[in-house]
């Protein structure tokens, strides 16, 4: 499929991703972002469903401020917001964290949480989705520690890979995954919990889960939510998986390998 409008009478709801979809790293793809203008302004409603480490308020106010017009978003959630409404209402885990990126948590923030310096005075470690990935060869000490010392890892965004402006780079779930291979304990936050869709459609009224189309270049998170809750799928080709060549071919054995179903595909979103 070259051109979502020849679709667009096949769906009324929108399940959106981020990075990968209309952005790209920090930056803004304004041919893909002009489609979501022109699906909006078409009648769909269309729901932000992030992976990012990110609060809500502060995805908006940074998508905001890359000119992005909020308005057209009826709703939007982050792995982040999950995670942070979870450490607020669980104290199980400790009160003190330590992060593997080095800087304090968007998650944590506002929270009566301390961030440990070192792995030893920690209670969890939170690994957090970012646009710059993670270096995996830099935080293996930090992993192989927190490991023996028999720390809960919180994976907020289960994203394995993320598109940044000069590639696709690791990401936590990459890091969630050594981890338990290890024996570690992970605590995942983010797509593919179909609890996510469930949430952002349940006050539509006269919802038709076919009528829902969900949007997204990874198959381990978009387009596996979109095959749980029973949602049209368009996977974007030009993401984290960067098919190329016979693409229609990869994508078969790619949604066979994740035993998914993917009713379109496209390079980038157009109109």
């Amino acid at each position: 499929m070259n051109y979502i409008s020849r679709i667009k009478e096949e769906f009324d709801f929108v399940l959106c991703g981020v990075n990968g979809v209309f952005m790209r790293g920090n930056t803004v793809v304004d041919s893909c972002l002009d489609t979501l203008i022109k699906m909006y302004q078409s009648g769909k409603k269309i729901a932000l469903v992030s992976n990012t480490g990110m609060r809500v308020r502060d995805l908006y106010y940074f998508l905001k401020q890359k000119d992005v017009p909020m308005n057209i978003f009826y709703a939007m959630i982050t792995a982040g917001e999950i995670a942070h409404f979870y450490l607020k209402n669980h104290h199980d885990l400790g009160r003190t964290y330590y992060s593997l990126s080095g800087t304090p948590s968007c998650t944590v923030a506002g929270l009566p949480y301390q961030r440990a310096e070192s792995m030893v005075m920690a209670d969890f470690v939170v690994a957090e989705t970012t646009v710059d990935g993670i270096n995996m060869s830099e935080i293996q000490p930090a992993l192989e520690q927190a490991l023996h010392l028999n720390l809960p890892m919180l994976c907020v965004g289960n994203n394995v890979s993320v598109v940044h402006s000069d590639g696709v780079r690791a990401s936590v779930g990459a890091v969630a995954e050594k981890y338990a291979l290890w024996g570690g304990k992970i605590i995942p936050f983010g797509k593919p919990d179909v609890r996510i869709a469930s949430y952002l459609t349940e006050n539509i009224s006269g919802l038709q889960k076919k009528r829902c189309l969900v949007i997204g270049d990874c198959m381990s998170t978009d387009m596996r939510m979109g095959n749980a809750f029973g949602a049209q799928t368009l996977f974007l080709t030009n993401g984290v998986h960067l098919l190329a060549g016979d693409v229609a071919q990869q994508l078969t054995e790619l949604a066979e390998h994740y035993g998914l179903n993917i009713d379109y595909y496209a390079e980038e979103l157009v109109w």
